[in-house]
């Protein structure tokens, strides 16, 4: 009797797990786009992206996801491919690389003295809501290593429009707000003002000192 018991059991376990939602992965690393000038001249310095702080809440290895007024739910079946962090540093690192035609130093061990913008993110807020939006608040700073010019700490909100249901529109926001974040990034790593945009508001900047 308790061979048959035993076999029933993982039977109605094996049935469970049949019945569960399969998962899902995704990333915030964007497609590549071709930029409408063409392609950027390879930039004279590298970038350092470094690793992204992000708050407890938000990285978290599910999609939490804003349900209403102070509530957020979990989508267990939807998750990302990798740490949440991990993700933001790496699509950072991509969208930069577009921009200033800069590689990294993951991806190239600099040599000594080599000319290098480092760059720090902490991110503040990550939320991502069904059908209306998906926003980004971080605090960064650039700054240049053995090379001439200006470090700056910034702060930007970032707020994509999600227009249609369904993850995948979030997704896609929510990497479009990566790729405008970017964008400041790069904008003052060049010396000019990182300016807001439709998407991005910047909430201020200050010089960094030595």
């Amino acid at each position: 009797m308790r061979p048959v018991l035993s076999l029933l059991a993982l039977s109605a376990a094996l049935a469970g797990c049949g019945a569960s939602s399969p998962v899902h992965y995704h990333t915030l690393q964007a497609p590549a786009v071709q930029a409408p000038g063409g392609a950027v001249a390879p930039a004279s310095f590298l970038i350092e992206v470094q690793p992204v702080n992000i708050s407890t809440q938000a990285d978290q290895p599910q999609l939490m996801v804003r349900t209403g007024e102070g509530s957020l739910s979990a989508l267990y079946s939807e998750r990302w491919s990798s740490p949440l962090g991990d993700e933001l540093r790496g699509a950072l690192s991509d969208a930069l690389k577009r921009e200033l035609g800069a590689l990294d130093v993951q991806l190239v061990k600099p040599g000594p003295g080599a000319a290098v913008w480092r760059v720090q993110t902490d991110v503040q807020r990550f939320e991502l809501e069904p059908g209306r939006m998906a926003q980004l608040d971080a605090t960064w700073r650039v700054r240049p290593v053995n090379m001439k010019g200006s470090g700056l700490l910034c702060r930007s909100v970032v707020t994509e429009s999600v227009t249609e249901e369904g993850v995948p529109a979030m997704i896609a926001a929510q990497q479009r707000a990566v790729v405008s974040l970017a964008g400041a990034m790069a904008s003052a790593i060049r010396g000019q003002s990182p300016a807001g945009s439709a998407s991005v508001q910047m909430l201020g900047c200050a010089a960094l000192k030595d």
